[in-house]
């Protein structure tokens, strides 16, 4: 009786043990799912930080005057282990650089010093690092503005303490720039259907003119197939338009759909797949570009046709990551 008693408290304990460890199990599954699909509809967020340039002996290059030679980089940001925000450097195609022992550069961010992190020297073989200089804005309608200069330095006017991108009512001096900064300027303004919203800076980018102007990329990038990893295609609209598209891949399926732009994004494998690309629908022609007076914003003023919009305002900031590109698109406003 007793040897019963026994081996069935010994059979109790192996159950519940069993039972335990499945609801363990669940609860782990449960918080892996919750986790990974948190992570899945979280966007990311880029930027752009201002760096030292260092040798391959990850001493400060300086140019002729002794100056520190700094440049403008794009940056993933995320939290280092101290719960610290940091910037991942990223290449033209939206990977993180690596340094030679194939960790990621990264920068600090805006808050604090604007300096390479100590365990990763931001070298001259670790990325390359194209500075151009923006357009000087001090001419007067007969001047022309030229595309860009080779300098050393990039650093961004500094006599206000804010950055504050202007209205698109908002009045300037007017300028003009040369036919290959306008020509890029018009190019990037007939993005098909991006006459379908207007914005201002601060209200962030319309979801449905962002997921145009993706394919737009795509296709300027020299693209050719259907499906991109997601994060060239979310770095090359933060090239376009100067700034994070807020909840960019969780929302681009509905606002696609409803601004038939064919773009869809793969939660499963985070790509993005393209159907095709879209024919040319509005044309520009510039009429007037002011100087604002800060940081390198202006404002275009063209005429619009092959839409039902006549006028496009738009405030525009000198490109600093791409070249090519050239500008940013920092408010439009269509009528």
């Amino acid at each position: 009786m007793k040897k019963s008693f026994v081996l069935l408290l010994v059979c109790i304990i192996l159950v519940s043990c069993v039972f335990a460890a499945c609801n363990n199990k669940k609860n782990n599954d449960d918080e892996n799912t919750s986790s990974s699909e948190g992570l899945n509809d979280a966007d990311t967020e880029f930027g752009i930080e201002e760096v030292e340039v260092t040798d391959e002996n990850g001493k400060a290059v300086t140019d002729a005057n002794g100056n520190k030679v700094t440049t403008q980089v794009a940056v993933q940001y995320s939290k280092d282990k101290k719960g610290k925000t940091i910037g991942k450097v990223l290449d033209a195609n939206g990977n993180p650089v690596k340094d030679n022992k194939g960790k990621d550069v990264t920068v600090k961010v805006k808050d604090d010093e604007k300096t390479p992190t100590k365990n990763h020297n931001m070298t001259t073989e670790d990325a390359e690092l194209t500075v151009t200089q923006a357009p000087d804005p001090t001419g007067t309608t007969n001047e022309k503005v030229p595309m860009t200069q080779e300098k050393n330095t990039t650093k961004f006017d500094d006599t206000k303490d804010e950055d504050i991108v202007p209205k698109t009512s908002d009045k300037g001096k007017q300028v003009n720039f040369s036919p290959e900064d306008q020509s890029i300027i018009k190019s990037m303004l007939e993005v098909p259907y991006l006459y379908l919203s207007s914005y201002e800076n601060s209200d962030g980018v319309p979801l449905d003119i962002a997921a145009h102007t993706a394919v737009w990329m795509i296709e300027h990038e020299g693209g050719v197939q259907n499906v991109y990893p997601s994060s060239p295609v979310v770095l090359n609209l933060f090239k376009y338009y100067g700034q994070t598209v807020v909840d960019f891949k969780t929302k681009c399926n509905e606002f696609a759909s409803d601004a038939g732009a064919p773009i869809t994004w793969n939660k499963a494998d985070d790509t993005f797949e393209i159907s095709g690309f879209t024919s040319k629908k509005q044309t520009v022609s510039i009429e007037k570009i002011e100087d604002m007076g800060n940081n390198n914003y202006y404002k275009v003023t063209a005429s619009v046709s092959g839409c039902n919009k006549k006028k496009v305002v738009a405030i525009i900031q000198k490109n600093r990551l791409d070249a090519t590109l050239g500008f940013s698109i920092k408010a439009l406003k269509w009528s």
